[in-house]
């Protein structure tokens, strides 16, 4: 299974990168999942009230929620969580995995660091405790990249680019 893991502060395009390398890979026939890291300590997916929320103050050590084609899962967690708790929930079959926002130093990720302009790209690599393993650059500093950078850039709104970001993962993935 490839996992990508997309880096970068916010609005700085993770959420259009994923959602182009999706479409591109469900283009090329892979089975493709998404991993969406909420870094806000308030944020969550259950809401006060709900049934959900009613079951796990009940003590549920996990809830799943079912309706019409569709199926989630809650399970509450102490600390910070990692990529090994979300891999947990991936189906076996799955080829690639998108995470969007992960903050992960496990070996094997391949990472793609995003920022809003070239000028931020040190400060985003601090932030996200980014110090190797970067595959390439993308986000909304990929029109602005004027000159060359460590890395190569992507401008994931140009479907030819999308198309070299993916061609570039797959030749850095391990074996599938």
């Amino acid at each position: 299974m490839i996992v990508v893991s997309l880096l970068g502060l916010k609005k700085c395009g993770k959420t259009t990168t994923a959602e182009a390398l999706i479409r591109e890979f469900k283009r090329r026939g892979f089975k493709v999942g998404g991993v969406k890291c909420m870094h806000h300590a308030a944020m969550t997916i259950d809401a006060e009230g709900k049934d959900t929320f009613r079951q796990m103050e009940a003590g549920a050590d996990f809830v799943i929620s079912l309706s019409k084609g569709e199926i989630a899962y809650i399970e509450k967690k102490k600390g910070r969580l990692s990529l090994a708790d979300a891999l947990r929930h991936v189906p076996c079959d799955s080829d690639i995995i998108i995470c969007e926002g992960l903050e992960d130093d496990a070996p094997g990720i391949l990472r793609v660091v995003l920022a809003k302009s070239p000028e931020l790209l040190p400060e985003t690599f601090k932030i996200r405790g980014v110090e190797g393993g970067v595959l390439a650059l993308s986000g909304v500093m990929a029109n602005k990249a004027k000159r060359r950078l460590e890395y190569p850039v992507f401008n994931c709104t140009v479907p030819r680019q999308v198309r070299a970001l993916a061609d570039l993962i797959l030749s850095k993935a391990p074996d599938m």
